[in-house]
């Protein structure tokens, strides 16, 4: 067969002429792009396009959608017409910079930078025609149309390489760069061969072999015929002339060149693809599709595109199946699915949704719709089997007798249809009402298993009635059956929505969970057995589980696993793997690797769609799925693996204000990792993505989420576009990622740090100066209020008076002072929350002071808490480097009824934390309370250096502020124990150096006061 298409007339992206290619116009060209293509498409390592323009110097990016310009020349109005660039003329280095080589000048791109190069050489331009290679080393080789190559080493020094045999004013031109590396060269008849030494004489070909013409075309070994072979091919019936070269590996092929052929275009060294069993020529304004037949030796041109201008193709090696075409005025794209599988029940008008598959000893086929039964013989196209009395009846699952002549099918689920297939007549047999029937399978020559929203039934063929399976005196219930196997060693499982059922012999039927507690599932849609006994189970929506019903080892495969989809609708085996048909592609699992194949419409399937209980196996070598437009046949052992193939997701441009520059800017490509900082009333931020699925570019679609905000993904749709218009101030990390048009998630995901900034009032800078103004108004409250209380005190008791002594001698102003530097410490380093804990230490304690003030006696339930809340500041301001305990023993019952003089322990605390600790850096102390007949005994110890050494320590530092704190606690005892009516002293003190192997290690401060009751 022998098409011609012309493209002037036809609609893009359509099956072209029923053939397994994909046609698409690329957009390219708009309102604000008016320029003509004038090169061939290149596609680089992240399978984008580049292209160049009729302006010389001028380049695109094109990622599917979005376009970005690269230009050597920055003045609009300078520049030249540009030189066609053909396929041939492109290249992208190990550093994946982009070549673009003229006759006489190469571009440079470098695509993360916008900047574009150029290297200046000379040339004879003997021809138009310009190839550009690498070799080995990174040295890049320029044929221009000259008697030399220019080679450019990756330091960019620029000479010129000849050999003695160039002369004759014959061109030297590069023909090929093979698969392997090897640089291929010819002038005439002349071969040669390039490698970092230089350039090779191969040999004459003419001496070689007389018949091979000039403009020969170059293959690698096997890629067209068979290896290492020499002799004849045909194309289009017409012998050509093919030699091997062993030692560079490759074979020659005299072709029908066309001597006036634009630019070398109709060339097959330079404008030929093979892909799929497929060569691909491209000659003046066609596209040839030809067969390669390697047994036969032939090719034979199967369709021919016809474009409207001159064109040129090219692809990746990554994706040799995704085809470019280049016109001077557009872009087209080719994609070629490979015919994996053959496509049954399909017709231009309708689509007919496939509900059952069965086969007869003829290996005619038979396949239940919604619209009639039809028919396919062995080898032909299926046509509908008319039964008398029915119009477009109804099928859904099939079941088949063994003479071939009666069928069994369900009808809308509640009632069984008996065809005789050689009277092509039929008998609905109605059910009981309610009845609805989900499964049907063979059970005996007289029986059929039928699956039920009631549970389990056998419907018998002579009475035509249906009964419960009962087994042992069991019945499985009102339990809905969607599938159902009886296992080589007897055991009948049931799969339902309910969960996995077993029966097995002389007992009930049982839930598989009471056995197996970790198999949770629900919703089990259909069940296979395998050659080792173990199940398959596929669920709606939780993907396919495998058990092993011996170790009830429980397996459960997803999408995120690698599955096309989680609804399973079929499951068939064969040698090497596990066949899946889900809501969304055919998935091929290999028992042995567990890898995942997968297929889609793009693969060749007839719909991306199953349908359940539409799978059959005939036999090893044919399998059948069907889904919602006809079924799909093919070889479980023939066909081609195609695992999940992740794209890739790039960021092609970021818009957002700058405030370096005071306007907004776009960032194209790379953010560098940097960290986009915004004002707060210019919180916007947009960004556009794409993926490197550009074929199906309509179908890719963007998630995103924002952390910091949103921890949830947002499907962001198809544009590739994310706008965030008012981010709140904060931190965040904006994360982005795609599906392609197979639903498989990109590879990588994208993340852009961003920071929205606070208006000023809301800073902490503020905020702390805020709370600094608040405390210092709270002390010059507090210290007005001292005031007035002190000259009220003075008229009181000399106790009163040292109690109020005691009290200016703890707040003093080095101890405000203190507290004052470290609240703005904690603030700064530690942060708010522990500066709150600060400010609730330090206004408990001004709070409880002054409480204990007005009071003669207060509990020791008071005293305990007030000693921790000044502990814990002091804490605080040694950063968390004293290690205190507060004890009180049985003795004491109940510490709220055992009443002390207030702040009569607090200075000897005091006097152990600055006196005694301040040297140590293991700091401890320890507050013992407990009860001595009427005494309430306190004891303070602490791990400091002692008395002796603490006075040594002042003296030395001269400390210009003495604590009055002890002597007035002195005094107050002496007052204490004078006042007392009782002989009975009623405050002891005792004060003792702790040693250990005679040397000091602490302090020991023992007070006895006695027990005063309050008369309330």
């Amino acid at each position: 067969m022998h098409l011609r298409i012309s493209l002037l007339f036809m609609l893009f992206a359509v099956h072209v002429f029923g053939q397994d290619y994909t046609l698409k116009e690329a957009q390219i060209r708009d309102g604000f792009n008016t320029y003509l293509l004038s090169s061939s498409a290149f596609v680089d390592k992240d399978r984008f396009v580049w292209y160049a323009t009729n302006r010389d110097g001028d380049f695109y990016r094109f990622d599917g959608k979005n376009k970005l310009r690269y230009q050597f020349y920055k003045d609009e109005n300078s520049y030249d017409d540009s030189f066609y660039l053909s396929n041939t003329a492109w290249i992208q280095d190990h550093n994946n910079r982009i070549w673009a080589a003229e006759l006489n000048k190469a571009y440079i791109i470098t695509p993360g930078k916008l900047q574009v190069e150029r290297i200046q050489y000379p040339t004879q331009t003997l021809s138009s025609k310009s190839f550009i290679a690498q070799d080995e080393a990174d040295n890049l080789w320029i044929s221009n149309g000259s008697q030399f190559l220019i080679k450019i080493t990756p330091n960019r020094q620029v000479t010129q390489v000849t050999h003695p045999l160039l002369k004759d004013r014959k061109e030297i031109e590069i023909i090929k760069v093979l698969n392997n590396g090897k640089i291929i060269a010819k002038s005439g008849y002349n071969l040669f061969y390039i490698d970092s030494d230089g350039i090779h004489f191969f040999g004459d070909l003419q001496a070689i072999d007389k018949d091979i013409h000039p403009n020969f075309a170059v293959f690698e070994n096997g890629k067209i015929v068979a290896e290492n072979s020499s002799g004849y091919y045909k194309y289009n019936n017409v012998s050509y002339k093919y030699i091997y070269l062993k030692k560079l590996d490759i074979q020659l092929f005299n072709y029908p060149y066309e001597e006036n052929c634009f630019l070398g275009n109709c060339s097959w060294s330079s404008n030929a693809l093979v892909a799929d069993s497929k060569l691909y020529t491209a000659n003046d304004a066609n596209l040839f599709i030809n067969n390669i037949n390697k047994d036969a030796k032939e090719i034979t041109t199967i369709d021919t595109l016809h474009f409207k201008k001159q064109i040129s193709i090219s692809n990746n090696k990554h994706t040799p199946n995704f085809i470019w075409i280049s016109a001077y005025d557009e872009l087209y794209k080719l994609l070629i699915i490979p015919n994996n599988f053959k496509r049954s029940l399909q017709f231009d008008d309708k689509q007919y949704s496939t509900r059952g598959i069965v086969s007869d000893s003829k290996n005619n086929l038979y396949i239940a719709t919604y619209e009639g039964l039809f028919k396919q013989e062995n080898g032909k196209k299926p046509t509908q089997l008319f039964i008398k009395g029915e119009k477009n009846g109804l099928y859904d699952i099939l079941v088949l007798e063994k003479n071939d002549s009666i069928l069994w099918g369900s009808q809308e689920y509640h009632r069984i249809k008996k065809v005789n297939l050689i009277t092509r007549t039929k008998k609905d047999i109605e059910l009981p009402k309610g009845f609805k029937i989900e499964y049907m399978k063979e059970k005996s020559p007289d029986e059929i298993w039928i699956g039920s929203n009631k549970g389990l039934y056998i419907f018998n063929k002579k009475t035509e009635t249906v009964n419960p399976f009962i087994e042992d005196g069991y019945f499985l219930g009102n339990i809905p059956v969607l599938s159902f196997i009886e296992a080589k060693n007897g055991k009948k499982w049931i799969a339902s929505r309910q969960g996995l059922f077993l029966k097995e012999k002389g007992k009930d039927f049982i839930n598989y969970k009471n056995i197996n507690p970790s198999f949770t599932y629900k919703d089990l849609l259909t069940l296979h057995e395998d050659g080792k006994g173990n199940l398959w189970i596929g669920t709606s929506g939780k993907g396919f589980i495998f058990l092993n019903p011996e170790t009830n080892q429980v397996k459960n495969l997803t999408q995120s696993d690698g599955l096309s989809n989680n609804i399973i609708t079929g499951i068939l085996e064969s040698k090497k793997a596990i066949w899946f048909s889900t809501y969304y592609g055919l998935s091929r699992f290999d028992k042995q690797k567990g890898f995942f194949a997968l297929y889609y419409k793009e693969d060749g399937l007839a719909d991306n769609e199953f349908n359940l209980r539409s799978s059959y196996k005939k036999n090893d070598s044919t399998y059948y799925f069907g889904g919602l437009n006809g079924i799909i046949e093919f070889n479980p052992e023939k066909i081609e693996l195609r695992g999940k193939h992740p794209h890739t997701i790039f960021l092609y441009s970021a818009t957002y204000f700058s405030s370096d520059t005071n306007k907004n800017v776009t960032d194209y490509l790379s953010l560098n990792k940097k960290t986009i900082n915004l004002p707060y009333n210019k919180n916007y931020f947009s960004a556009v993505f794409s993926i490197n699925e550009l074929f199906y570019i309509e179908k890719n679609s963007y998630l995103y989420k924002i952390e910091g905000l949103r921890n949830e993904w947002i499907n962001a749709g198809t544009s590739g576009l994310i706008e965030l218009p008012s981010l709140p101030p904060g931190d965040y990390v904006l994360r982005v990622k795609g599906k392609d048009a197979k639903n498989i998630e990109t590879k990588n995901e994208i993340k852009i740090n961003l920071h929205v900034e606070q208006i000023f009032y809301k800073t902490p800078l503020f905020t702390t100066l805020m709370v600094l103004i608040l405390i210092g108004a709270i002390i010059y409250f507090f210290y007005r209020r001292n005031q007035r209380q002190k000259r009220f005190f003075e008229r009181q008791k000399e106790v009163k008076e040292l109690k109020s002594s005691a009290l200016r001698a703890q707040m003093n102003p080095h101890f405000v002072f203190n507290i004052l530097n470290n609240m703005q410490s904690v603030l700064i380093l530690k942060g708010e929350a522990e500066a709150n804990k600060y400010f609730g230490a330090f206004s408990k304690i001004f709070r409880q002071t002054l409480d204990i003030s007005r009071q003669e006696h207060i509990t020791l339930e008071s005293e305990i808490e007030y000693l921790d809340n000044y502990l814990l500041l002091n804490n605080l301001q040694l950063n968390n480097g004293l290690e205190y305990t507060i004890n009180v023993q049985n003795s004491i019952n109940d510490s709220s009824r055992i009443f002390l003089p207030g702040m009569l322990i607090q200075p000897f605390v005091e006097n152990a934390i600055l006196h005694g600790l301040s040297q140590k850096r293991d700091k401890k102390l320890t507050i013992d309370f407990s009860m001595e007949k009427d005494y309430l005994v306190v004891i303070i110890e602490d791990n400091g250096v002692g008395r002796i050494a603490a006075a040594k320590h002042a003296e030395t530092k001269k400390e210009s502020h003495k604590s009055w704190a002890t002597t007035i606690v002195n005094e107050r005892i002496s007052i204490m124990n004078y006042s007392s009516n009782n002989e009975t002293k009623a405050a002891i003190l005792e004060i003792d150096d702790l040693k250990e192997n005679d040397t000091i290690c602490g302090t020991r401060v023992t007070l006895k006061l006695l027990q005063v009751y309050n008369d309330s």
